[in-house]
């Protein structure tokens, strides 16, 4: 799919709201590939939109090093591929599933398939626990494209995560924290880029 940053965000909302709920949240099918993919690529691309910059993006949707292509042209000349990962898990997958079964999943807590059918235990957790679970995933994410094949010299990697509890300055300053002290930069990509999937907040990093 090729468009302008505008026309492609649009694409890929219409084709995500056509999702049904249980495609969406057990991501079969399209789904999977608009979520985890195509949704936090759209949202990159409209985040270097700007006016006088005109802004295209191309999804290659395939197996090709690249999972992207943006260039920007206008009064800033610039264009670059980006690869995309999500901290999408197996556990994750089980809450889903969980929540499409009975309306609602515990956030929280020991969760496991046995004999076809999902059982979950609801415990406590710490008030921003939540922004340890996803800063490990990102640093798992991080780490697996460091030692990947090598990339092009102007790649982005955009990280996709899903968490509705992270949310504004104070748990983004914590995760952001979390990160600088866990990991160190490198020059194998242009730039980093995270992406909640469940708030549409874009930070770099």
């Amino acid at each position: 799919m090729r468009a302008t940053a505008y026309l492609f965000a649009q694409e890929v909302d219409e084709q995500v709201e056509a999702l049904s709920n249980e495609d969406y949240h057990l991501r079969r099918g399209r789904a999977k590939l608009l979520l985890e993919e195509l949704y936090p690529i759209s949202r990159l691309a409209l985040h270097f939109k700007q006016p006088g910059l005109r802004a295209e993006v191309e999804a290659f949707e395939d197996s090709s090093a690249a999972d992207a292509h943006i260039q920007l042209t206008g009064f800033r000349e610039q264009d670059f591929d980006v690869q995309v990962t999500c901290t999408h898990d197996a556990e994750e997958a089980l809450r889903s599933e969980l929540l499409v079964r009975d309306g609602w999943a515990p956030g929280a807590g020991p969760i496991h398939k046995k004999t076809k059918e999902v059982e979950a235990e609801l415990t406590a957790a710490d008030y921003d626990g939540h922004v340890a679970l996803v800063s490990t995933a990102i640093q798992d994410r991080f780490q697996q494209k460091q030692h990947a094949y090598s990339y092009g010299p102007n790649t982005i990697l955009l990280i996709g995560f899903d968490e509705v509890r992270l949310s504004g300055r104070h748990y983004w300053s914590q995760l952001l924290a979390w990160l600088d002290r866990k990991l160190e930069r490198s020059d194998k990509f242009l730039a980093v880029f995270l992406f909640n999937c469940a708030t549409a907040e874009l930070r770099s990093w």
